[in-house]
């Protein structure tokens, strides 16, 4: 199965944006005549594995492909292309390169691509390190990458970095940029609904693209999508500091899910040779990752059975029964399936050797605990008990942050304990990552009583009894926890914010719903109900700005597939996350 996802079964039809990043790539390529060595931005070799095969890099001349390094350049071919994000340490690592092959008298051609665009800084700095005029710049303008059928990605990584550490917003003008792509295909969308200051930003400046660079709406002025909710992360960072856990979601943690697939030792998946990788693609072209991905993980074994014992039965009857030629068509037509039970039964068996160790079980249970936001002194102490026990510095990132979080803050004499015990513990090395932590107010002093018990009532965030096996709220993703993001979306469906004003006011940012209007129309029929429009469903995005959770995409796949519901949901995101991945773009080791 390949890693690139069918997208037939798309609620809109966003194929278009995948051809076209395609054809573009392959014209920059075509541009450039003769044998190419083509070295990739590491962190984007796996987002074109979205979008093309490799082999058709090899029909376009790249003769060698590799990842960007402190290597110098092997090879013989004339011409050297850079196909990376404008990053300051690869310029950096780029002009090493270059400056060798001068030292070297080797005779090349140079091409860096900027992915999705060219900066002033980076060009700064290949002309500090002098290769600027030895360099011809392109452009690849690549915005908008399908992950899957309901799932679109922006690719970037640091945004949630950026705007709230670096004070760096250019990120969010990229995710206007690709909101403004989707509006210029599918038409204005009429009803915006935005929450937090990095989504504010970026409501204003689509609103700006749409005064300058107008979409003029076809179909007589109806969009094809009738909302956008614009949800900034730092709203909500409770939920990616939770343990997610749908299947989807606990492969995630784990096994780390990277644009579409996972890679790990082929002896999890049943091969005999030892040290090898296997890659295992995850999306909607495996029909059976489709029916399990969202599930709780609780309930996924039970499932797997179910199917084994079904083709067991039917194997029975096959080879003890006569059987007509249709009867037998259907047996070979269940027997496809096969690979794909053997696939998921290897990935769950793996899972479960994780999901039932103490201390993964000890983690829930106190997560469990910071999100009721009760008995702080246990949390303390757990907190202190790990950052003694060196247990990874990721992990006890995570729940310090919920910690914080859920607090409003730790008391002074709290914070610079815990400050001082982790530098003890881990080095004074991560002084930087704890100012980064403290400049986002992830980790920070109580500077005034927490409304977080006030915010999980109003939005009923904890919710007892959860049925994983038949839920019948967004809670079981979390088992009981309900993510405070989703339920913002639930509301912004229903009727928009005004019902809970009072509790909105009190998440970070501001808030605000706005109408727009295309080009040459004086009126857009809307209301505050998101429903039926003559029968059909009605389309939302919701965008993440600063990732969204698998667990979180899982739990508005729930809201959209509950009975009554009149709506698809489209997800947009800057990244598909979890709290580790997030974390670790906040981590600066300083030597």
């Amino acid at each position: 199965m390949a890693q690139i996802p069918k997208l037939d079964n798309a609620p809109i039809n966003v194929s278009p944006f995948r051809d076209q990043a395609r054809k573009e790539l392959i014209n920059i390529l075509d541009t450039i005549r003769g044998k190419k060595t083509l070295y990739l931005d590491p962190k984007l070799s796996g987002s074109l594995a979205l979008i093309l095969q490799t082999s058709l890099l090899k029909e376009h001349g790249v003769e060698n492909l590799g990842h960007l390094s402190t290597n110098p350049i092997q090879s013989d071919c004339k011409n050297v292309l850079y196909l990376i994000r404008p990053q300051i340490n690869l310029m950096k690592l780029i002009s090493a390169q270059i400056q060798q092959d001068v030292r070297q008298n080797h005779q090349r051609e140079y091409t860096v691509i900027f992915v999705p665009r060219r900066t002033v800084v980076c060009e700064k700095i290949l002309q500090e390190e002098k290769v600027h005029a030895m360099v011809k710049i392109v452009e690849y303008p690549l915005y908008i990458i399908p992950v899957d059928e309901d799932v679109l990605s922006f690719e970037l990584e640091l945004a949630y970095k950026e705007c709230q550490v670096d004070g760096d917003t250019s990120s969010l003008w990229h995710v206007a940029k690709a909101i403004h792509k989707l509006q210029s295909a599918f038409g204005v969308i009429p009803n915006v609904r935005v929450k937090g200051k990095a989504a504010t930003t970026v409501a204003d400046i689509l609103s700006r693209m749409q005064l300058e660079q107008p979409v003029v709406s076809s179909n007589a002025g109806i969009s094809e999508i009738d909302t956008l909710i614009l949800l900034d992360r730092h709203v909500d960072m409770v939920t990616p500091m939770c343990s997610q856990l749908t299947y989807e979601g606990l492969l995630d943690e784990f096994l780390h899910i990277n644009n579409g697939a996972i890679e790990l030792d082929a002896s999890i998946m049943g091969a005999q040779e030892e040290g090898k990788k296997a890659k295992v693609p995850l999306n909607s072209s495996d029909k059976l990752y489709r029916e399990i991905r969202d599930l709780n993980f609780g309930v996924v074994g039970q499932v797997l059975r179910q199917k084994a014992t079904t083709m067991r039965q039917d194997y029975t009857e096959v080879t003890t029964t006569s059987q007509t030629v249709s009867e037998l068509k259907d047996f070979v037509k269940k027997l496809s399936s096969l690979p794909e039970m053997t696939r998921h039964t290897h990935l769950a068996q793996h899972l479960s050797t994780f999901t039932t160790k103490p201390t993964f079980l000890g983690r829930l249970s106190i997560e469990q605990t910071l999100v009721e936001g009760q008995s702080y002194d246990i949390c303390f102490e757990y907190i202190e008990e790990m950052i003694h026990k060196q247990e990874p510095f990721l992990s006890v990132l995570r729940l310090l942050v919920l910690f914080s979080i859920t607090n409003g803050g730790l008391p002074k004499k709290n914070f610079d304990y815990l400050r001082r015990e982790l530098l003890h513990s881990y080095g004074f090395e991560h002084m930087a990552t704890l100012i980064n932590l403290e400049k986002s107010g992830l980790f920070k002093k109580q500077d005034s009583k927490s409304n977080w018990v006030t915010v999980k009532r109003g939005l009923n965030l904890v919710v007892e009894d959860v049925d994983d096996a038949n839920p019948n709220d967004i809670a079981y993703v979390f088992s009981g926890y309900a993510p405070l993001s989703i339920r913002l979306v639930q509301h912004a469906l229903r009727a928009g914010w005004r019902s809970i004003e009072e509790i909105v006011r009190l998440l970070p940012g501001p808030h605000s719903e706005r109408k727009q209007l295309p080009q040459a129309q004086e009126e857009v029929p809307t209301s505050n109900d998101i429903g039926l429009v003559d029968g059909r469903r009605l389309l939302v995005l919701v965008v993440f700005i600063g990732g969204v959770t698998f667990a979180e995409i899982s739990a508005l796949r729930f809201l959209s597939a509950q009975e009554g519901m009149t709506y698809d949901l489209i997800v947009g995101t800057t990244k598909i996350i979890n709290g580790s991945s997030l974390l670790e773009t906040l981590i600066d080791v300083q030597p």
